[in-house]
């Protein structure tokens, strides 16, 4: 052992093998490269991730297109049937069922409020309204 160890002491390397490493010359890179290297990399991670966004919110439009779609079909369907419910064979039918005696309006028992915030403040005339109304139908 002891000659082991006197003969890696007695091998030592030169000055001038021992830096070989720090005496390579290496050429820096660019810095206009790098710069323009990173720019490319960094407006193509942009591209895809604005690209990923705008597919992600086309794909929520539709989403809420179909959605919307399908609650118009709803209304259209609701209106059908209320208008089928408070049509005047319907309503005949449900005061028959019902068993109330009672009738059309007279068109002089009828009566159309046009401003209806001057009606809830109490200012407003029955008789003013009603007679715009024969008025409008030729009744003077």
């Amino acid at each position: 052992m002891s000659r082991k160890k006197t003969q890696s002491k007695t091998r030592r390397r030169s000055s001038s093998n021992r830096n070989r490493k720090l005496k390579a010359e290496a050429r820096p890179l660019p810095t206009r490269s790098v710069l323009v290297c990173s720019s490319i990399v960094c407006m193509a991670l942009a591209y895809l991730w604005l690209s990923s966004r705008t597919e992600a919110l086309a794909q929520q439009i539709k989403v809420e297109e179909n959605a919307l779609t399908d609650l118009r079909r709803d209304v259209a369907a609701e209106e059908v049937r209320w208008n089928d419910m408070i049509g005047p064979r319907n309503l005949k039918l449900a005061l028959k069922e019902n068993n109330l005696n009672m009738d059309w309006p007279k068109p002089e028992q009828v009566l159309h409020i046009r401003d209806m915030a001057l009606w809830e403040s109490g200012r407003g005339n029955l008789n003013h309204y009603s007679s715009v109304d024969d008025r409008e139908r030729g009744r003077h």
